[in-house]
C-alpha cells in the first residue's frame, strides 16, 4: 500500500484528491491462526499475499506514516448486499485453493497444502459468513485523501 500511495502522490497535483473504496474488516477482528503449527511463524510473517483486508486503524496509521496525503474523510460503509455464489464451504475452499495454491506452495512448500486447506475449509464452515450471512462483519472503507506534496 505504501508504494501505491507514493505512486499516486507523484501523479496528483498538490491539493489533488484521491478517492478509494477499500474492502476491510472491523478494527476489533483478530487475525486468523490457520497456519498454527503447520509452519514457522517467521515464514507466515514473511508471506505477502496482496489480498489482505486491513482495518480502518491500520489504514489510517499507514496513510499518516507515508506523509504524502492528509485524510479528508474516512467512512465505514456497511456491506449489506451479498452476492456470493459459493455458499458451500468446501467449494469456497476449493475455489481459493485453485487460485492461490501455486503462490502459497512456492513459499511454504507442497507438503502442507492438504492440511492447510482442510483447516481453512473448517474455519470457513465455522465462520458467520456461511452460518449466518447476514451477520457478515466485512465492511468497505471510503477514504478521501488530499495530496500534500
Amino acid at each position: 500500500m505504501e508504494s501505491f500511495l507514493i505512486a499516486r502522490a507523484q501523479e496528483l497535483v498538490i491539493g489533488g484528491l484521491l478517492a478509494l473504496f477499500i474492502p476491510a474488516v472491523p478494527d476489533n477482528m483478530s487475525k486468523s491462526d490457520i497456519f498454527g503449527g503447520l509452519t514457522s511463524e517467521a515464514k507466515v510473517d514473511a508471506f505477502n499475499l496482496p489480498g489482505y483486508f486491513t482495518s480502518s486503524k491500520e489504514l489510517k496509521a499507514l496513510i499518516e506514516r507515508s506523509q504524502h496525503f492528509n485524510i479528508e474523510r474516512m467512512e465505514i460503509l456497511n456491506n449489506q448486499k451479498k452476492y456470493v455464489s459459493l455458499r458451500n464451504p468446501s467449494m469456497y475452499s476449493l475455489f481459493l485453493r485453485a487460485a492461490l495454491e501455486g503462490v502459497i506452495a512456492k513459499h511454504f512448500g507442497n507438503d502442507i497444502m492438504d492440511e492447510l486447506f482442510n483447516r481453512y475449509t473448517g474455519k470457513v464452515a465455522e465462520s458467520s459468513f456461511f452460518l449466518n450471512p447476514e451477520a457478515d462483519k466485512s465492511i468497505v472503507l471510503f477514504v478521501l485523501l488530499k495530496n500534500n506534496n
